[in-house]
Formats: structure tokens, sequence, C-alpha cells
């Protein structure tokens, strides 16, 4: 029988080893709050558009779903128009958002961490294409309009040309993209800034010949990413998302996401940050 010091010295240690064992349970309970930033659900939104969500599907959402699986955050998900997106992660009333571009004025309240990269090109009717193969062409027609959707950028050359056409009072906005396509069919604007996933998505199969896509931009893709706020977010945890995304795309994860929502060469293009674009339309190797 054992003594009683002996069955002492047994409790004693069975409440230090629950008291550990609870311990260590808060810690890994706590080590996604810390890491990531979420000890409340991460609030984050998503906008319509042909390449990234449309119809509860898209790459972002799935985009979401992979986060949430692999940091343990919970997400408050909702749908907004672009522009209040920006206006609400401005004013701390968002934590989070998808497929952003990052500006000089952005980097001022929130951290990027890029999954994707989108060329943006010039779409067309067939009529216009002969006489515009480059942004420049198009600026030089002073009757040509140009249809935007609000709160869209589109990197920095493109942003060029958008700023000269907007000065001469060239440049049309619209809500989504639905609505510029509708505009452009209607023929009351001449172009659209777009992406081959949102021609082929939103243009009917028998009107798509009588458009063209013209790759327009010199230089590589726009990176596109998680847009995290500085007033939810640390610089070490935007760090931790950077991490976990960069795992996603080493381990093929981000690769599969592509590849469900868009054809193969698409999805490629998707993922190709472009830098060595011109000397592959060259036909020349680095």
């Amino acid at each position: 029988m054992d003594s009683p010091a002996y069955q002492l010295h047994v409790l004693r240690f069975g409440l230090i080893a629950l008291l550990l064992s609870t311990g260590l349970s808060a810690v890994h309970a706590a080590e996604p709050a810390q890491r990531y930033g979420c000890s409340q659900p991460i609030r984050l939104a998503l906008y319509k558009d042909q390449i990234f969500y449309r119809d509860g599907q898209g790459i972002d959402p799935s985009m979401v779903a992979e986060l949430q699986q692999r940091s343990g955050c919970e997400f408050e998900v909702g749908v907004l128009p672009r522009s209040e997106i920006w206006m609400r992660l401005q004013a701390g009333t968002l934590d989070m958002a998808t497929s952003g571009i990052a500006t000089p004025q952005r980097r001022g309240f929130a951290f990027f961490v890029p999954y994707m990269y989108v060329r943006n090109k010039l779409i067309l009717p067939a009529s216009l294409s002969t006489e515009v193969q480059s942004l420049e062409a198009f600026v030089r027609r002073d009757d040509a309009r140009l249809g935007v959707v609000r709160g869209y950028r589109h990197g920095p050359y493109l942003e060029s040309g958008v700023r000269i056409l907007r000065s001469a009072g060239r440049v049309v906005e619209f809500a989504d993209d639905a609505a510029r396509f509708a505009a452009l069919r209607r023929g009351e604007v001449s172009a659209l800034i777009g992406h081959d996933l949102s021609f082929s998505s939103l243009l009917p199969e028998d009107e798509q010949l009588n458009y063209r896509i013209i790759d327009v931009v010199p230089g590589p893709s726009i990176p596109h990413g998680l847009i995290l706020t500085r007033t939810h977010f640390s610089p070490a945890q935007a760090a931790e998302w950077l991490r976990l995304v960069e795992a996603m795309r080493l381990q093929g994860r981000l690769a599969d996401i592509m590849r469900a929502n868009a054809s193969p060469a698409l999805a490629d293009e998707l993922l190709n940050s472009g830098y060595r674009y011109d000397l592959a339309k060259q036909g020349r190797q680095p």
C-alpha cells in the first residue's frame, strides 16, 4: 500500500500535469491569434469580378477557404463594390481584402501579400484593332473613350494612359465589369482594360470574334494580393501571412486554385510574374 507521502506526491504531480496541459492548450489556442492577428474573426470583403469572384465561386473565395484552414483563423466574409472596400480598409472598418494592387498611397495604410500576377490588356472592337496596336495609339484617337471600374488600378504603365484620358474627359466609370462590358457592346465606350477571363465570361460567344484582346503593356504582369490593414495587423503578423501564402506556392496549392478557375494557359499566366515576358514575346531566351 502506498504511503500517504507518496500519494500526496502523486496528487501534486497530477495537478501540475493538469495545469501544464491546460496551459499548453491555451498557448496552442492563442497561437493563431498571436501569429496572424485573429483573436477576433477577420473582417474580409470580396468584390464581383470574372477573374476573382463570381456566383460564389472563383480564385478569391478558394483562397479565403485555404487561408482559413491553414491559419486556424475565422473570417467574416462579405461582398462589396471595389471602391467601397478601399474606403473601408482605409477607415479601419475592414481588416483584409483580396486581389489588391499596391500603390504608394495604399502602402501607407496596408500591407500587401501577392499570390497571383494579372496581365491586363486592351479589349476593343475588331474594326478598331487595325489602327490601335498600342496604348499610345488609343490615346491619340480623340474620339475614343475608355471604360473602367470605379476603384480599380491597372499598374503604373496603364495608369499613365488612364490619367491622360481622364484629364481629357474620355474615361467612363462603371460599378463593375459586367456594366462596362455591356457598355462596350452598346458602343458607349471604345475599349476596356481587362483580362482574357473577363472577355470570355462577359461577351457572348457568338460576339467574341467581333472584338480583339491586345497586349499593350511592355513590362511585367501586376502582382495582386491580400490587403492587410496596418490598423489591425502588425508587420510581424503580415510576415506570417506572407510565409503562409509562399508555402501554398511552394506546395503547388496556388497552382491548383488557379487551374480550377482558368484554362491551363491562363492559369500559368496568373502564376507568372512576367519578368521574362518581353524576351518570350520576341522569341529570345534570357
